[in-house]
């Protein structure tokens, strides 16, 4: 992504993008490669202003708003823009730059980057009883609660509404699938996928309530080339591998190793190590304490993984942060899920295992149950599955046991 934004630096941001940034950045503890897509972006900034004539005296929050609209969905560059502009906005914020500004979130939120739309109280109301179901009902967490918000939220501020309420019985298959082709364009197949199972949990709830009589969620659009799939998860000796590449002589190589078990052993998300706290650690109990899918689960803590948490444990960096896992480099605050991600694909890349994410980490926490004689009920146990049916995918991965019940070609079964 780097190679969209300009090599040589130009326009009115040109000296505070040579020397000032990249001191700050260091004060910051930014990592390297991080400072180089935060400097690269800048340089695009400083060009873009200089090409509309916008001198550092015009600098304003309209004018950065506008540069990250510019790189919108389908514009080379729209990822590390979104990414890397509120850091470029906290250090002109800090220099007086930028007045009247309100300082960024680190991660933009909602997802997209897109400001959120506003909606009215009608269509609010519609919304948060939507979210109380899927809290409530299913379980759902408040972060995919948000997410989904986000993505369907223009679908029922198009409605019609008639005396205070929203108007449902005028949206059909054809309505939903227009509004799903729309929505999807210029995203990703994965963003895709997210905006179909936000329109089915919609539609879904709107079954479920009497808000329309016909389910039609089996006429709405697939995302292009979603297959159904085993769960790919590592083998023992893959993660061996994995452990094996932390340097234990560095402080990220032993949360990266404590990281990596916790992950593989006791099959959590990367968001559940993510906001897993140091409260949440029962030592004499020999117990953690879990938050998933909108619930509080207590698993055992294996000798390993509670010796590689007390390791890191007695280098962590100060830190008034409560999360178990945070940063080695100031500022000392809590890993994101994509930190906990970046961290299993980082160090796969250096075991050579090619691509590998965290969740590959849970799939094999719960085939090696299976592998060993395990049965349904404790990978479901482990892996916090409310429904058993979430579960029975793992039951494919048994080979040794399904080949029992093979039958020769051309013999018939007795």
């Amino acid at each position: 992504m780097l190679r969209v934004m300009p090599d040589v630096v130009g326009g009115p941001l040109s000296q505070l993008v040579r020397h000032g940034l990249p001191v700050w950045l260091e004060s910051e503890g930014y990592a390297g490669s991080t400072a180089s897509q935060v400097l690269a972006v800048a340089r695009g900034l400083s060009q873009w202003m200089d090409d509309r004539g916008v001198g550092i005296d015009g600098l304003d929050v309209g004018v950065l708003d506008s540069f990250a609209a510019a790189h919108g969905p389908g514009v080379a560059g729209r990822a590390i823009v979104e990414q890397r502009l509120p850091t470029i906005r906290r250090f002109l914020m800090g220099l007086g730059l930028v007045p009247g500004a309100v300082r960024p979130l680190k991660r933009p939120r909602p997802p997209g980057g897109a400001p959120p739309l506003r909606v009215d109280a009608v269509v609010e109301a519609e919304l948060a009883q939507w979210g109380y179901w899927q809290r409530e009902m299913r379980g759902i967490s408040e972060g995919c609660i948000r997410t989904r918000r986000h993505w369907v939220s223009p679908l029922v501020a198009s409605l019609p509404q008639i005396e205070g309420r929203v108007c449902w019985e005028g949206c059909d298959v054809d309505a939903l699938n227009a509004f799903v082709a729309q929505r999807c364009r210029g995203w990703s197949q994965a963003s895709g996928v997210l905006i179909l199972d936000a329109t089915r949990s919609l539609w879904g709830w709107a079954v479920a309530t009497g808000r329309v009589q016909r389910d039609l969620r089996g006429g709405i659009l697939r995302s292009k080339g979603t297959r159904a799939a085993l769960p790919k998860g590592l083998t023992p000796s893959d993660v061996a591998s994995l452990l094996d590449v932390c340097d234990l002589s560095t402080p990220a190589g032993i949360r990266d190793r404590a990281v990596i078990l916790v992950l593989s052993r006791l099959g959590l998300r990367a968001g559940e190590a993510a906001g897993l706290g140091l409260d949440d650690i029962d030592w004499n109990g020999g117990r953690l304490s879990v938050v998933g899918k909108g619930r509080r689960l207590d698993l055992p803590l294996p000798v390993d993984v509670g010796q590689a948490l007390v390791d890191w444990l007695e280098v962590r960096p100060r830190s008034a942060d409560r999360r178990v896992f945070i940063r080695v480099r100031k500022p000392a605050e809590g890993l994101s899920p994509a930190g906990i991600s970046g961290i299993v694909k980082h160090r796969a890349r250096d075991a050579g295992l090619g691509v590998v994410h965290a969740h590959r980490l849970r799939h094999s926490a719960a085939t090696n149950v299976v592998g060993a004689g395990g049965d349904l009920v404790e990978a479901q146990e482990l892996l916090g599955h409310r429904s058993a049916e979430s579960t029975l995918v793992y039951a494919r991965t048994d080979l040794s046991s399904l080949r029992i019940l093979t039958v020769s070609w051309g013999r018939w079964p007795r």
